[in-house]
């Protein structure tokens, strides 16, 4: 067994078994105390060494007044057969061997694990224990930026939705294949109404103008990727506010015209400062925040006129803004939800999104790419939508008014 730690990850692990390993085992060879031990101790002698042996401590003890290596001993041991050097416990050496392989298998998985490529931890995700395949490289939230776990009933209120029905109340089975409300039936007639989700009303428009508040809390949303902070204003209203990276609990935050540009007020596009990051704008003035509202969403500032302010999304389209419109400053807080890996399709199915079935796998009659033999190809020069359009076409209206306030469009990834 190797005791010396190589340049891998899993070596380091390999040498802690070895030597737990060895330990274990001298702990199982460790001799046990034996009657002739025990008459020693008695007799005023020193307990055997490991490395003495019972036929030793017999020759020396028969020679009355002669002092050994176990000391100055009068008499004799009892009667009894000790030419056996060494007695091991035969459950301690059990245990210790069960415990080396243990041991040693665990190492093997360790630099698996490493020379895959396992993915490492970071802030605010934890990644689960594979107990089976489906917990494999799965991750989850910490929740360790929440503060606080109850929500503040006044601005919360079940949001009754009607997935996949429109107001006649048909089902409509484009809407219906894809999501749903994920509260499932049991079978007996009773649903999941326990963990029916509630909405947070959340003040996107920061409306509460020249008024300071103080973050209270900070909770979580099930409604969206990003944490929402409950604001106390000097005049005892609350509200819930997005929450931005640096947000802390006891923060003062404003909505004003002439508010610092700090992390959390509220100001118009006009009053920021060229190359500042801002989330939660406004699309047309007074109408709410609209734009860079997920988590680790910003936009960066980029020059003013007199009208229009200059602004690059995340999405890397550079568009017009009116100089009216309001934002937040900083950016939208954890940053690493998009590292979340849920590991099996069951947990999306959990949160409603129903499985969805490839066009090659169904009927001609279902899909255009549907029918044929086997694995037939799609049979059309570009892929199709259920409709029979081209899935790259472009949905926006060209002839929609404010087309005139995007400078430059969204870039594909292969345009990057």
């Amino acid at each position: 067994m190797r005791l010396t730690a190589g340049a891998c990850p899993g070596s380091g692990a390999a040498a802690t078994v070895s030597l737990g390993a060895l330990l274990a085992i001298s702990v199982a060879l460790w001799p046990r105390r034996t009657a002739e031990n025990k008459w020693v101790e008695q007799q005023g002698g020193a307990f055997l060494l490991p490395t003495s042996t019972s036929r030793d401590v017999i020759q020396q003890v028969q020679r009355p007044g002669v002092v050994g290596r176990v000391g100055l001993v009068f008499g004799s041991p009892p009667t009894k057969d000790v030419s056996s050097p060494l007695q091991p416990s035969p459950l301690a050496f059990f245990m210790a061997v069960v415990g080396a392989a243990a041991a040693l298998s665990r190492a093997r998985v360790t630099r698996q694990a490493w020379a895959k490529g396992a993915p490492q931890s970071t802030s605010g995700i934890r990644y689960r224990t594979p107990l089976g395949n489906h917990l494999r490289n799965a991750s989850i939230a910490t929740f360790e930026e929440c503060t606080e776990r109850r929500r503040y009933e006044p601005l919360v209120f079940k949001f009754g939705r009607r997935y996949a029905r429109a107001k006649g109340g048909h089902i409509q089975m484009a809407a219906r294949r894809s999501r749903c409300s994920g509260h499932h039936s049991t079978g007996l007639g009773l649903s999941f109404t326990r963990h029916a989700r509630r909405y947070r009303v959340i003040d996107f428009g920061r409306t509460k103008r020249g008024i300071f508040g103080t973050i209270e809390t900070i909770e979580y949303d099930p409604f969206r990727n990003a944490r929402i902070c409950l604001v106390k204003y000097e005049d005892g209203e609350k509200r819930y506010i997005l929450h931005g990276l640096g947000y802390f609990v006891g923060q003062q935050v404003i909505s004003d015209e002439q508010a610092p540009v700090f992390v959390g007020n509220a100001m118009p596009l006009s009053a920021v400062t060229i190359g500042t990051q801002v989330h939660n704008i406004e699309m047309q003035p007074g109408k709410g925040g609209a734009l860079q509202r997920a988590a680790g969403a910003a936009a960066t500032v980029l020059s003013k006129d007199y009208e229009t302010v200059t602004v690059k999304l995340q999405s890397t389209e550079v568009r017009l803004l009116k100089k009216d419109c309001w934002c937040t400053i900083g950016r939208v807080g954890r940053t690493e939800a998009n590292m979340i890996d849920k590991g099996k399709a069951g947990k999306r199915y959990q949160l409603g999104w129903r499985p969805r079935v490839h066009g090659k796998a169904k009927n001609a009659c279902d899909h255009p790419h549907g029918g044929g033999e086997g694995h037939s190809p799609i049979g059309h020069n570009y892929p199709m939508n259920p409709f029979g359009q081209c899935i790259f076409k472009r949905t926006r209206n060209p002839k929609k008014k404010s087309s005139k306030m995007i400078l430059i469009r969204t870039k594909r990834k292969s345009e990057l």
